[in-house]
């Protein structure tokens, strides 16, 4: 397939309503950040946990770096193998808690908002820790809600909605992380002002929407993300509490033995 005819078939009607799900400003400084922190390489070889659709991915390539998506999903993998197969990204269907792959296949790693969800993420971490070369980077997000006022009731909800199994902070990840192999390098907080969470709790109320009001619910999500970069121009608007947000970035290497 030339690549002409894979951007015809990413404009299909179901496509750009997807893409559209992009517009959640819960995700987008999320997912840039990640992407910039992960910094492929041409020739890098990189493992992504949790592929989802594959766009991801399909951007990641374009660097020239080799990118492998795994998930469990089907569906998400028949989308990604679909619309963004091509020159340096391939789909497995694979658990992550048995990664079928040979020792040091890799030099990084990626996973978004994927580990707070897994049932043993320390399995996980250390599988990974094994097909990572030495010194090689892992960098993911996770649902942290340790947003200092975010209510017990709001998490109770979040972690049933979402299937939710670890609500991540830095201390956490670094216990995990160290006790897998790695060595944290950086960790960081996200949409953790009280004025975030003004709009992290309108995002909620979208959320609800069913299915039939997909549109209405997009476009609030683009409505949402506008109206918080405008405001965030205000004065004041990036004081930060001491601790805590929605999310949690982590930037982390595979420990090399002395």
């Amino acid at each position: 397939m030339n690549s002409k005819t894979q951007d015809l078939k990413r404009l299909a009607p179901g496509r750009i309503l997807f893409s559209l799900s992009r517009l959640n400003f819960r995700r987008m400084e999320e997912c840039a950040t990640i992407l910039r922190w992960l910094e492929p390489q041409p020739g890098e070889k990189v493992l992504d946990i949790g592929c989802g659709d594959g766009a991801y991915d399909r951007k990641i390539a374009r660097s020239g770096a080799e990118v492998t998506g795994i998930d469990i999903h089907e569906k998400r993998l028949s989308a990604a193998r679909k619309y963004y197969k091509g020159d340096g990204t391939k789909f497995l269907f694979m658990d992550a808690s048995r990664l079928d792959f040979p020792g040091a296949s890799f030099d990084k790693a990626l996973s978004l908002c994927v580990v707070e969800h897994l049932g043993d993420d320390e399995l996980v971490m250390r599988n990974l820790c094994r097909v990572l070369k030495p010194g090689g980077l892992f960098v993911f997000s996770a649902d942290s809600l340790s947003h200092p006022e975010i209510t017990p009731a709001e998490r109770s909800r979040h972690q049933k909605r979402y299937a939710v199994n670890t609500f991540y902070t830095v201390d956490i990840v670094r216990g995990k992380l160290d006790r897998a192999g790695f060595d944290l390098v950086e960790a960081r907080y996200i949409l953790s002002t009280a004025r975030d969470l003004r709009f992290i709790r309108l995002s909620w109320k979208l959320d609800d929407l069913s299915g039939a009001l997909g549109p209405l619910k997009l476009a609030g999500y683009a409505a949402l993300g506008a109206a918080r970069k405008l405001a965030s121009l205000a004065p004041g608007y990036a004081a930060r509490p001491s601790v805590g947000g929605l999310t949690v970035l982590v930037k982390a290497r595979k420990r090399i033995p002395a």
